[in-house]
């Protein structure tokens, strides 16, 4: 049975399929032990069963989420160079997140999810 991500993205345009080909795999690098899912037919990759990043591919813009935390207030001014709210950074296959970026955001993803489970100890 094929990964509902890889198929989500089988069904994409090219030029964004390959856009965030590029951002699962930076991903999946920096978090190996991630478990890929669909949440409302949105990718998302899980960390110790929590939500932790996802993105998807919309008819004007690919969307990179951090759906909870303070994360993406903490590195407003560094993704400042892109249409972002609360939960989202907008960014095109023309204008790709920087790997610097991703991994930023993946790697405060992370901390805050060990954090959580520490304060709950």
């Amino acid at each position: 049975m094929s990964n509902p991500v890889s198929q989500y993205l089988n069904e994409l345009p090219k030029k964004e399929k390959d856009a965030l080909e590029i951002v699962r795999k930076q991903i999946l690098s920096l978090m190996p032990e991630a478990e890929e899912r669909l949440s409302r037919g949105v990718p998302f990759f899980y960390y110790k069963g929590k939500r932790a990043v996802g993105f998807r591919s919309s008819k004007t813009h690919l969307s990179f989420f951090i759906m909870e935390g303070k994360v993406l207030d903490i590195y407003r001014s560094e993704i400042s160079a892109y249409d972002n709210s609360s939960t989202v950074i907008k960014f095109s296959p023309e204008k790709l997140l920087t790997k610097n970026i991703i991994e930023k955001l993946v790697r405060a993803r992370i901390d805050e999810i060990e954090q959580s489970f520490k304060k709950t100890k």
